[in-house]
């Protein structure tokens, strides 16, 4: 027998590239799924994105787990409520984004949050055994990268065959070991794919095909609509309120390039540099953010009129 699984991951509140996937999976005749995290922030569509979710595991049978940006909302509300230390976001380019998103989620969508594992094992009579994170099997912020040493590290340690995850936003395998890794890609930034979603199909065959029992990945790079989402973040108001780190999110957008870390990393830095003084994330001030951004080659798209 054979057996076909969608796995979407990192759709950042890219509803429109969620739904390309959904629907073009569905119209392959997948009623499985597993969603690997990051769901929600960096493009607008949070409350549409939550409710799609709900609505998929209502109508398929959906293995879910979360991802870094999960973390950061459960934290998040744990700051606010005064059950954990650290700092309260606040409308910039360091934390607005973030702001912006946590403010469109309800306990509800938070609570399911925490109910979620950052790993799971996929066990189906018949089919290898697959250990599936965002991350890593124990954090959900490690990037294992197409052949990097921690990811072979993974791949000796784990008691499974195949290693599914997500995270990097760049999609690939490489087989080690004799052991398999499938990283999905972002469905909803991808990188180096501009205007496409990232997703893919697992082919399982059992003992009665050739080849089984065993997991082959589709790797899908599908077109959506990526200018609507591109317009919506200003429409929507997410540029005024994140700023430099939404313009980059734009230029990954377009480009497929990404300077997310080296963004903040050296905005943080030239802001020390310039007072003497330590800074703490999220208090970095927007002109270091805007000699950044010149610094990386990022255009400012904070001003442009849709």
């Amino acid at each position: 027998m054979t057996k076909q699984i969608g796995v979407i991951a990192d759709i950042h509140s890219n509803y429109t590239a969620f739904k390309t996937a959904v629907e073009y999976m569905e119209g392959r005749g997948i009623a499985e799924f597993f969603l690997l995290g990051d769901f929600v922030s960096d493009t607008t569509d949070t409350r549409e994105t939550m409710q799609y979710i709900y609505s998929l595991m209502g109508r398929y049978k959906v293995h879910i787990l979360r991802g870094n940006r999960e973390e950061y909302f459960i934290g998040q509300r744990k700051v606010l409520r005064g059950e954990a230390e650290g700092p309260k976001w606040i409308y910039n380019s360091a934390s607005g984004s973030l702001l912006y998103t946590y403010e469109l989620l309800t306990d509800k969508d938070i609570d399911f949050f925490e109910s979620l594992p950052i790993t799971f094992k996929y066990k189906c009579e018949g089919y290898p055994s697959i250990t599936c994170c965002h991350g890593s099997p124990s954090s959900d912020r490690e990037l294992l990268q197409i052949g990097a040493k921690n990811t072979k590290e993974w791949l000796k340690k784990i008691d499974t065959d195949y290693l599914l995850a997500a995270h990097t936003h760049m999609q690939g395998e490489f087989e080690y070991e004799s052991k398999h890794y499938f990283n999905t890609g972002s469905s909803g930034i991808a990188i180096g794919a501009p205007g496409l979603v990232q997703c893919l199909i697992l082919h399982g065959s059992d003992a009665s095909e050739p080849g089984g029992p065993a997991w082959k990945a589709e790797f899908l790079n599908l077109p959506y609509d990526a200018e609507y989402v591109i317009n919506a973040i200003y429409e929507k108001g997410l540029m005024e309120k994140g700023q430099w780190f939404i313009a980059n999110n734009i230029y990954i957008l377009k480009s497929g390039i990404d300077y997310t870390p080296e963004l903040v990393t050296t905005a943080k830095n030239l802001q020390e540099q310039a007072t003497g003084q330590p800074v703490l994330w999220p208090f970095i001030e927007e002109e270091y953010f805007t000699k950044a951004g010149a610094t990386l080659g990022i255009p400012d798209f904070r001003n442009f009129t849709p």
